[in-house]
């Protein structure tokens, strides 16, 4: 369920252009990765240290970008940031 506040936010920064601006950023984050490293791919956190956009910002951009096609998931990994096991993105 999305919360009023939720949509409210969205609506703003979908108005103020700050939604193209993240989006644009982070496709560009994940396009600049080196052809020999694409299968690696990259995390949201390595994103959003990499873009200093929140992690939150982050994931629902990236989100955005995969149902358009833009992007697509990896092979899992151990993130370089968390050390945890993720789903990467790079483009498609």
């Amino acid at each position: 369920m999305i919360r009023n506040t939720s949509r409210h936010a969205y609506r703003r920064i979908n108005a103020d252009g700050t939604l193209r601006s993240q989006k644009d950023l982070i496709f560009s984050a994940i396009n600049m990765i080196p052809s020999h490293d694409r299968n690696y791919g990259v995390t949201l956190k390595e994103l959003a240290r990499q873009t200093g956009i929140e992690i939150n910002a982050v994931a629902g951009r990236v989100n955005e970008l995969k149902k358009e096609e833009f992007v697509e998931e990896c092979a899992k990994r151990k993130c370089r940031i968390t050390g945890r096991i993720v789903t990467p993105v790079t483009v498609s």
